[in-house]
């Protein structure tokens, strides 16, 4: 019964109800209580205010019955007036003290007119000096004193009975002393009617806030609580409006809405749940959950289908048939700092070598402690299979880029050079960071019809072909580029390409000129046929008609046009068989005079004068005789050829020169003769050309050329038509010391004229 009622207690004074009813009339009682202790306190102000007045306006009827007593005096009459003051409620004492504190008169049963030592008393000490009214509640607050002291005035000091000068101000004081006890009990008594009056209220306000309470208040919180305990259990649905505009609707309407929310976090946490384990469970890498003994607490169906079920084992044992835990494990890492860690590893899967990436991340508690780590283990063994042979790919395509036979230039939007291969840097030299066109043809602005430009704005392949000016001669170039692009698929640079064409361009003049030769050649042989067919007719004749004179001079004409066949194959095979020239030692002067005494006749017979502009002794070097003989030769009968006239009345010249200057053997056959006009000069060595018309097969100036170049030496000719050509041939000196062979290999760099 007992422990029923402590209950009881215990579960009311814990109630809202309780709390608030309780609380509330505290309040009102404290309230009430610091009010009547100011009304009080202002009550006893107003009080002591009130006696201290009175006190006065008594002391002012002693003060003015001393001064009529002393004016007649009738000190009697004072005596009389002092004491029926006195005798009035309230007053315990009066005392009348002169200016030097001897007591004169008291209403107490006292000595008079004896000395008293007033220098410990507040209100008396100075009583010579204030003239002010002053009092004093005594230390128990019993007693009130006011002092109002007596003036030497005008009136007094100068009366006949007056014994003070004028210079007194102050001749004494009267002091009344008044008990306050009625006063006391007056406040006592207000003070206990404000307590009990303050109690019985605090009794109200309890009683009926907590009716109140009972009534308005505990029914919605029961509401509330009911409603709670079904939100917990996930049971509750917010249905209809909830009524009224009290403040508990209000609450009644925000916990509603406040159900539909949590509903609503609940259903998308449901759900995000399921998506995460469906996630969990079919992501195509192995997730495992590791607890801090490093078991494998979770583990997902890749895992499974490929290690079996290994819950609760070891994660080192699950994932790699170890007994102990792994060096540098990424999961011990994440147990310690509470951060991801990542690792890239090699494992046995299956009796194969796989790369694998280990991720690890924590998963903490509601304390914010790491209780579990996440391993996520992604095979990456294809991967590195790709990177390898991207990186493959990526250093053949270096390789390739570096060694191809072209120029290859990558060109920013600035047509800044970014890049370029080892064949450009090798003619150029390093030219990263200027301008393209600065380095490929030394201008100052961006070439019209531009290819690169033309590939920034159409993002397609551009072609184009040009001409450039190297070392002094024309080069020939295709230039490809094609667009280099980043991943959004916008143009950020250029790749140019740049081929050096002029040695196809070359064998296709060469392919021309063989197609012309060819075709000047079967003339020539066509010419030859026909004299071999002439000559075998004179010949049959001659036999038919028995006539030796026709039969040798048919046959004249075969021995003749055999001659020409003979010379002419001699020819070709020696212009298209590659040969080392045969050198020997010989004198240059010597080579020069074999040349001119075997034209000298033929010279004369035309009308040409050879000059021989050379000493007979000019350097004894190594050459190839018979290559060179051949070569002045070929030049020498040109030039007799070209000086050929009608009009026996000009003589024309030609002249040999031959000198040593410095490294070089210089060779000059010059004439003055019928010369060439400038598109025949310029094609001279390169085309079949003969200056003897049909007479001729053009495989002279080819051989020449040939020889020289053999030799590593050059060969150019100066003409102008109508005033002769000049031929000129430069050749290494070479010269044998000590039975070595000493090659100057200066001119090698003109070989390839």
């Amino acid at each position: 019964m007992l422990k029923n009622a402590i209950h009881f207690v215990k579960r009311f004074t814990r109630s809202l109800g309780f709390k608030i009813s309780f609380y509330a009339g505290l309040v009102m009682f404290l309230a009430l209580l610091v009010f009547s202790y100011k009304t009080i306190s202002s009550q006893e102000s107003s009080f002591i205010k009130k006696t201290v007045q009175d006190s006065v306006k008594d002391s002012e009827v002693i003060k003015a019955a001393i001064g009529n007593g002393m004016m007649t005096k009738e000190r009697g009459i004072i005596r009389e007036i002092i004491n029926a003051i006195g005798m009035t409620e309230g007053f315990r004492e009066i005392n009348i003290y002169d200016q030097k504190g001897i007591l004169r008169y008291s209403t107490k049963q006292i000595r008079s007119s004896v000395p008293i030592d007033l220098s410990n008393d507040p209100l008396l000490y100075d009583l010579k000096t204030n003239s002010h009214v002053r009092h004093k509640i005594s230390d128990d607050g019993s007693v009130i004193t006011v002092v109002n002291p007596l003036l030497n005035l005008p009136s007094c000091s100068a009366a006949a009975c007056h014994a003070h000068p004028e210079i007194d101000r102050i001749l004494g004081a009267v002091e009344l002393k008044i008990g306050l006890s009625n006063i006391r009990q007056e406040i006592s008594r207000n003070s206990h009617k404000t307590v009990g009056f303050a109690i019985a209220l605090f009794l109200v306000i309890c009683t009926m806030s907590g009716a109140a309470v009972l009534l308005f208040v505990n029914p919605a919180v029961k509401n509330l609580q009911e409603k709670t305990s079904k939100m917990a259990k996930g049971e509750y649905e917010p249905r209809g409006q909830t009524m009224g505009k009290d403040e508990m609707a209000d609450l009644t309407r925000a916990f509603d809405h406040m159900s539909r929310q949590i509903n609503l976090r609940t259903n998308q946490l449901d759900t995000s749940r399921r998506m995460y384990k469906s996630l969990f469970d079919e992501a195509p890498c192995y997730l495992t959950v590791i607890d801090k003994n490093f078991r494998i607490s979770r583990a997902n169906r890749t895992f499974n289908a490929q290690f079996g079920e290994k819950v609760s084992q070891y994660c080192f044992a699950g994932y790699k048939n170890k007994n102990s835990r792994c060096d540098n494990c990424p999961v011990e890492k994440t147990f310690y700092d509470g951060s991801s860690h990542q690792s890239e590893e090699i494992w046995n899967i299956d009796g194969h070598e796989s790369h694998v990436i280990v991720k690890t991340s924590p998963i903490f508690d509601e304390k914010g402690e790491v209780e579990e780590v996440l391993e996520m283990v992604v095979d990456v063994t294809l991967l590195k299979k790709l990177q390898f042979k991207i990186e493959q790919q990526r250093q053949e395509f270096q390789y390739l880029f570096e060694n191809v036979p072209c120029y290859l230039t990558v060109v920013d939007k600035d047509f800044n050079i970014v890049r370029h291969n080892n064949f450009f840097a090798r003619d150029f030299g390093v030219a990263e960071g200027r301008k393209c066109f600065q380095v490929y043809k030394g201008l100052e602005e961006k070439c019209d019809n531009c290819p690169v430009e033309k590939t920034f704005q159409n993002r397609a392949v551009n072609y184009s072909e040009e001409i450039w000016r190297k070392k002094g001669e024309d080069t020939y170039i295709i230039v490809y580029t094609a667009p280099v692009m980043d991943e959004k698929g916008d143009v950020t640079a250029v790749m140019e390409m740049s081929t050096n064409i002029t040695e196809v361009k070359r064998l296709q003049g060469q392919l021309v000129i063989l197609g012309e030769t060819i075709a000047g050649m079967s003339h020539s042989i066509k010419n030859i046929l026909s004299g071999l067919q002439g000559g075998v007719y004179v010949i049959d004749s001659g036999l038919t008609r028995g006539r030796d004179d026709r039969v040798k001079a048919g046959w004249a004409m075969v021995k003749h046009n055999v001659e020409k066949i003979s010379d002419l194959v001699k020819g070709i095979l020696y212009a298209s068989k590659e040969r080392e020239p045969e050198y020997r030692q010989y004198e240059l002067g010597q080579l020069l005079t074999e040349v001119c005494d075997l034209y000298e006749a033929k010279a004369k017979d035309e009308g040409v004068q050879l000059i021989r502009d050379f000493q007979r002794r000019i350097a004894s070097c190594l050459i190839d005789p018979g290559g060179v003989h051949s070569a002045l030769s070929n030049l020498v009968s040109n030039a007799i050829h070209a000086c050929r006239t009608e009009d026996t009345e000009i003589t024309h010249h030609v002249i040999v020169y031959g000198r040593t200057e410095g490294d070089r053997l210089v060779i000059k056959v010059s004439d003055d003769g019928v010369g060439m006009p400038e598109e025949i000069s310029q094609n001279l060595f390169t085309k079949f050309y003969s200056t003897k018309g049909s007479k001729g097969t053009g495989l002279g100036l080819v051989i020449t050329r040939k020889v020289i170049l053999e030799h590593g030496g050059i060969i150019k000719v100066e003409s102008k038509e109508g005033q002769g050509s000049v031929f000129i041939i430069e050749l290494p000196f070479r010269e044998v010391i000590d039975g070595g062979e000493v090659q100057n290999e200066s001119l090698l760099e003109f070989s390839q004229f």
